[in-house]
């Protein structure tokens, strides 16, 4: 999924500015969110995506432009780490009902999917992981809540426990 910010000519308010949007690619189909912002079409660089130097608000509207494009970045990046497929309706419907998954629920939905493809191996140290996390800490925690820090103390009580330094199953932490 690729975006861009555009001004929308299409549109003129009474203070002959037109607002932006984000305007969002995927499988050749296409869906604009407005920003919020207007500007007058002298102040807009298409091409660098921009607000040009000359604006009178030009410190504003860019800071606006940019929060918006970081907010969306990371529902991405949050999609991606689910292994959600990222579409328009992942991205725009509901995505605070997904992203409040816990740890537990997202370990038995990666280890059903391991066992329906018939690896047995791995979903079995999916199996282990989750089991010592559970002795380490509530598994019932949001998925999103599951940071370095905790990771680094769930190392420590592995170790405490007598397992080598690499004994946290990493692949299913990577993100």
């Amino acid at each position: 999924m690729t975006f861009r910010v555009i001004l929308r000519k299409d549109v003129i308010y009474k203070n002959n500015t037109s607002p932006l949007c984000l305007l969002f690619f995927h499988d050749n189909r296409k869906k604009s969110v407005g920003l919020g912002v207007s500007v007058v079409r002298s102040c807009w660089d298409a091409q660098a995506q921009k607000v040009t130097d000359d604006c009178p608000d030009r410190d504003d509207i860019q800071f606006q432009i940019t929060a918006k494009i970081k907010e969306y970045e990371k529902k991405i990046k949050k999609l991606e780490a689910l292994e959600i497929p990222v579409t328009f309706e992942a991205l725009f419907e509901t995505i605070d009902k997904r992203m409040d998954c816990t740890v537990g629920y997202y370990f038995r939905q990666i280890i059903d999917r391991l066992e329906k493809v018939e690896k047995y191996g791995s979903a079995s140290k999916h199996k282990v992981t989750l089991a010592l996390m559970s002795q380490f800490r509530s598994v019932n925690m949001r998925f999103d809540e599951l940071d370095l820090t905790c990771l680094r103390e769930f190392e420590i009580f592995l170790s405490q426990k007598g397992n080598v330094n690499n004994s946290c199953n990493y692949a299913a932490f990577q993100y």
